[in-house]
């Protein structure tokens, strides 16, 4: 995104980027989002969103695919993957896609909003 703004002239005070997946921590798969800011001058931070463990017999195929269609053969589900998520369903409606995605860019914002002495 930081290329398209500069290749075409955009002005950007932040560029903003955001992944989910499956990640093995502390020996055991888990799913979590992670965040990336960058401000214009090129200062970066990261944060990461709380995370769910993955049961051990799904991971081989969550990495081959995604979490998403192997949820949705899991559960008899059509895209499970889109809207409210997967976390969304398995929380029954309790925390969201989109609650996991703010949480990380919360996290990623720390070091901006708390100047030097959090860098």
């Amino acid at each position: 995104m930081k290329k398209y703004a500069e290749e075409n002239n955009i002005e950007a005070d932040f560029f903003v980027a955001s992944e989910a997946g499956i990640t093995n921590l502390l020996g055991e798969w888990i799913d979590i989002n992670a965040a990336v800011i960058e401000d214009k001058n090129g200062f970066q931070s990261v944060g990461t969103s709380q995370g769910f463990q993955i049961p051990e017999k799904y991971v081989d195929e969550i990495i081959e695919t995604e979490l998403g269609k192997v949820m949705d053969k899991i559960f008899s589900k059509n895209n499970l993957n889109t809207g409210k998520g997967g976390i969304n369903f398995l929380t029954h409606s309790e925390i969201s896609r989109i609650d996991l995605t703010e949480n990380a860019f919360i996290m990623a914002l720390i070091e901006h909003i708390n100047g030097d002495i959090w860098k």
